[in-house]
């Protein structure tokens, strides 16, 4: 396959950049990415108008220019901090994971799950703090985990990432053909299964009340609880600092077989996202305010 002249580019800096990071110290790395944080956003100013605005239409009228503009900013230096993390995770084991103590409590939990329920777990989570850590932490402590992502437009960058995502057990399935049968398949196997929900489907789905608005929501998760009747499990990560985090495990969402199906799913979503917002409001500059497709944006 020939690839175009921007795709061998974006994947050189992609190289080098990747190469950086890992040889650097975490602290030193973490400051690289602070600095490509400053120069998108305070010089490049990359979306910086349209998470403003986003912000100030999620959140109190009443913020101020300068409370929002903090909230822009710890969001966009989170995300550059993720991007550092990702292409360290290599190096993480059980015994230097930059997580708080929160992180026993929440494996009992996925464990304890697994075993009760006759067909896996479903753990949902949102683009808050580092998302992705969060299911590379559950597979060091060996829960058979796996998600789905969509294939990148450009193949060597979507190839180097594949990589990195397959350096540990976790398994990432691309969202291809004859995807639904292989996630019931691992669910009835008792895997736990990872996905984000805050992402607008480019169809029409289900309407889902979502940060003081409608947001047009694949019903995965919903979907995936009912067919084999096992949990979902919310859960996010936020960011301490420069380089630690912490989980927090919000209420879990059983599905009702006495219910009509299409309504048991409408109210799993609506409980579900109804969490959420309530957590992202709380800490707004753990989430990611600058997703080129907005969950609130109409198709």
């Amino acid at each position: 396959m020939k690839h175009s002249l921007k795709h061998h580019a974006e994947y050189a800096l992609l190289l080098l950049f990747g190469t950086t990071v890992r040889l650097l110290p975490l602290r030193i790395a973490l400051l690289l990415g602070w600095l490509i944080a400053l120069i998108g956003h305070h010089l490049v100013r990359f979306r910086r108008t349209e998470a403003r605005r986003r912000i100030r239409h999620v959140l109190d009228k009443n913020l101020t220019p300068a409370q929002i503009n903090k909230i822009a900013w710890i969001s966009w230096r989170n995300l550059c901090f993720n991007a550092v993390e990702a292409i360290r995770f290599k190096t993480l084991t059980r015994e230097n994971l930059p997580f708080d103590n929160s992180v026993t409590p929440l494996i009992s939990t996925l464990k304890k799950q697994l075993k009760e329920s006759p067909s896996g777990a479903i753990a949902a989570t949102i683009h808050m703090g580092n998302w992705d850590l969060a299911g590379i932490i559950t597979d060091l402590h060996q829960i058979p985990i796996f998600s789905i992502a969509r294939r990148q437009k450009n193949p060597l960058t979507d190839a180097y990432l594949n990589r990195a995502r397959n350096s540990f057990n976790m398994e990432i399935l691309l969202n291809d053909n004859h995807i639904l049968k292989e996630i019931i398949r691992r669910l009835k196997q008792r895997q736990l299964f990872a996905l984000l929900p805050d992402v607008r489907s480019p169809r029409p789905a289900r309407q889902i009340p979502f940060l003081n608005g409608t947001a047009n929501l694949g019903a995965g998760a919903a979907l995936f609880a009912r067919q084999c009747d096992c949990p979902i499990l919310p859960v996010i990560t936020h960011r301490i600092g420069w380089s630690q985090h912490t989980f927090i495990q919000l209420h879990p969402i059983t599905p009702d077989p006495t219910a009509e199906k299409e309504a048991d799913q409408q109210r799993m979503m609506e409980e579900l996202m109804a969490q959420f917002s309530t957590a992202i409001k709380a800490n707004p500059e753990q989430y990611f305010w600058y997703n080129k497709r907005w969950v609130l944006d109409p198709l």
